[in-house]
């Protein structure tokens, strides 16, 4: 995030690739997940601080795009408090009080009912979407995917993502007002593979909340240490003093 900010600050142009690809594996707990996310919303938190200034100084940035990155990393804050605010304030209300133009008046009545089409239309298609692709992704896996779309791209899947996303938000907000963020932790995502001739307690000790970590992942094994010693030796590249090669 960081980067492409400071790309379009340059006026520097970033488009939509189609044909790239990447996936990674998901957090092994909800304590991982809840780690992984704040690491998210934190960097966010201050790569927004960060650059908050530059988004309205003189430069070679158009209006559309100035307006694009305020929107982006300035109003979502705005946006979190008023969309928590409507759907567990202003919802319960309606109970009480029907969402009807006699009691509301016409604005709220048409601005209600406005919201409420827009958020079943997203969800009816990405449910219609996972049913039709449950055969390809095998009918078992597929139909599964389906229910999990429904539940979640559901109001109340909407409602509970907004919760999380407003805990998120004001756990980074405190963070960063006392100084609290820390050094950069990996997610959990799997147990850690031995390799041959280590411990058997290497893995125990490696495992971060129950599981290896990424960088235990990305370490390069015995015989991938020899590939590139003979790269090396056919290639004119060698290591440096640390162990990595330039």
């Amino acid at each position: 995030v960081d980067m492409a900010i400071q790309q379009l600050l340059d006026g520097r142009k970033i488009e939509f690739c189609p044909e790239s690809r990447s996936g990674e594996l998901a957090p092994m707990n909800m304590a991982s997940l809840w780690k992984q996310r704040l690491r998210w919303t934190i960097g966010w938190d201050e790569t927004s601080l960060k650059h908050s200034g530059a988004f309205t100084d003189s430069g070679t940035l158009n209006l559309r795009a100035r307006f694009g990155l305020v929107w982006t990393f300035l109003v979502r804050w705005a946006m979190t408090v008023l969309t928590v605010v409507s759907v567990y304030v202003g919802a319960p209300l309606t109970v009480y009080w029907p969402l009807r133009d006699p009691v509301w008046g016409g604005l709220i009545f048409w601005s209600g009912t406005i919201c409420f089409v827009a958020g079943a239309v997203p969800w009816l298609c990405a449910t219609l979407e996972a049913l039709i692709r449950a055969q390809d992704r095998g009918l078992g896996d597929g139909l599964v995917q389906a229910l999990f779309v429904f539940i979640v791209a559901s109001p109340f899947g909407f409602a509970a993502f907004f919760v999380l996303s407003f805990l998120l938000q004001v756990t980074s907000c405190y963070k960063l007002c006392i100084g609290g963020v820390k050094g950069w932790e990996v997610t959990a995502r799997g147990p850690q593979k031995l390799s041959a001739g280590a411990p058997k307690g290497a893995a125990a000790d490696g495992d971060l909340e129950g599981g290896g970590s990424d960088a235990a992942s990305t370490a390069p094994s015995d015989g991938e240490c020899r590939s590139l010693v003979s790269l090396d030796e056919s290639g004119g590249r060698s290591p440096n003093s640390g162990g990595e090669f330039n």
